[in-house]
């Protein structure tokens, strides 16, 4: 056999060689790294605010354009007193109290039970709304007046008159015409009267609702039926949009009576309502708790079908429950709840701990797990993102006769 006809047995030899070392080579395989472990919810808690005094209206907006979370508020809403924000800040300490106007246009202070940023001229800040008036303690049936601060000059332009000392305060679009609207509701003689802005100074009453004498406290803003519309939730009255002419009629439906049946004393149909799509099909559910009283569940309803209401409880009683915000705290992609006991409140109905919780959704909203915060107490809690690093915080002020504010830092991070 000559050297050239040994090619073909050298190569299949070769190829026998090559497949044996490969064999005899260690076997490895990539290992999978595993999913990473859910992050806990926690939340770290430091002092922003010292020497306030009955800081009821507050709200946290960016409206320094910083991206960090300034704390925009009314002080002594008691007796009326000036326009504030406290700058915010991400460093420890008390964060610099900064005033925007000691006293309104006509020469009063301010007062109200409730307040609002937004872009109310859609220029691409955050402006503030703020009340003339005496104060609700000092007397709560003087009227107020209504005005809008345009950031960053602090220029004052008047909306309105509402009858009374004003409990809630709603900014929407709801014409759709890139100018913001105002839906404000009243204490003492139980109106609701939306604002249709025409321009900066000029605003225009659109309905005026004097009829539901059980309207007092506790009003949300959303979509409700899906129509592309805003609606309006006030004390469990739904008042449905008429599609963007907001002089035609409002079609009111009663969600549940028991929010707005009561009887007796100041502390009568006061209620939260917070709207949020839980499901994304368009259609804002409404969660409802009562802020003054006892025996009252936190709930949210969900439209069936055929246009009824089932409610779906979520705890069946917490007292003075004056906070409730509907955000997903945990970041696992369902929102939960943040609800809390406003303190001296509580302490007026025998409550001993005042319990604030985020009640963790599961089981596609069939369940919650509750999430103890402090036994502290919250008021008119709000929850937004501070600086803007993906998960929610909470601006803690403890009660309605506090001094002092706090913030509860989400740690969980996305």
């Amino acid at each position: 056999m000559d050297q050239q006809n040994n090619f073909p047995y050298l190569r299949a030899a070769l190829l026998l060689l090559v497949i044996g070392m490969v064999a005899c080579q260690p076997t490895t395989t990539e290992e999978t790294p595993e999913p990473e472990a859910q992050k806990t919810l926690t939340f770290e808690t430091s002092q922003i605010g010292d020497s306030l005094e009955f800081i009821w209206a507050h709200r946290p907006a960016d409206i320094t354009g910083d991206g960090i979370a300034d704390l925009v508020y009314i002080n002594n809403n008691g007796y009326g007193g000036e326009l504030y924000y406290l700058k915010g800040q991400q460093e420890e300490g008390i964060w610099e109290k900064v005033l925007i106007a000691e006293l309104a246009p006509g020469g009063g202070t301010f007062a109200q039970g409730d307040l609002e940023c937004a872009d109310i001229d859609f220029d691409g800040d955050l402006d503030i709304i703020a009340a003339e008036h005496t104060g609700e303690w000092e007397d709560s049936k003087a009227n107020s007046t209504i005005y809008w601060y345009e950031n960053p000059s602090w220029t004052a332009h008047k909306i309105g008159e509402a009858p009374n000392f004003i409990k809630d305060v709603n900014l929407a679009d709801f014409n759709q015409d890139k100018k913001m609207d105002l839906a404000a509701m009243t204490f003492e003689t139980n109106t609701l009267t939306i604002f249709q802005q025409n321009e900066k100074a000029e605003w225009q009453v659109v309905q005026h609702f004097e009829n539901y004498k059980n309207l007092h406290e506790g009003m949300g803003t959303g979509d409700v039926d899906g129509d592309g519309w805003i609606d309006i939730v006030a004390n469990a009255h739904i008042f449905y949009n008429p599609e963007g002419n907001l002089t035609a009629d409002w079609k009111e439906e009663n969600l549940d009576d028991k929010w707005n049946t009561q009887t007796g004393d100041w502390s009568r149909n006061g209620t939260k309502s917070f709207l949020q799509d839980l499901d994304g099909d368009g259609k804002a559910e409404i969660f409802m708790s009562h802020s003054e009283r006892s025996g009252y569940p936190l709930s949210y309803y969900k439209q069936l079908a055929d246009k009824s209401w089932k409610e779906h409880a979520i705890v069946d009683s917490i007292p003075a429950c004056h906070t409730l915000q509907v955000f997903d705290f945990d970041l696992d992609g369902d929102f939960d709840v943040l609800a809390g006991i406003n303190k001296s409140r509580g302490e007026a109905l025998g409550a001993k701990t005042f319990e604030v919780y985020v009640f963790k959704s599961a089981d596609n909203y069939q369940s919650w797990e509750p999430m103890l915060v402090t036994k502290e107490g919250i008021y008119n809690g709000q929850a937004v993102d501070l600086e803007q690093d993906g998960d929610y915080d909470i601006f803690r002020y403890q009660t309605h006769d506090a001094t002092t504010y706090s913030l509860l830092k989400n740690q969980i991070h996305p």
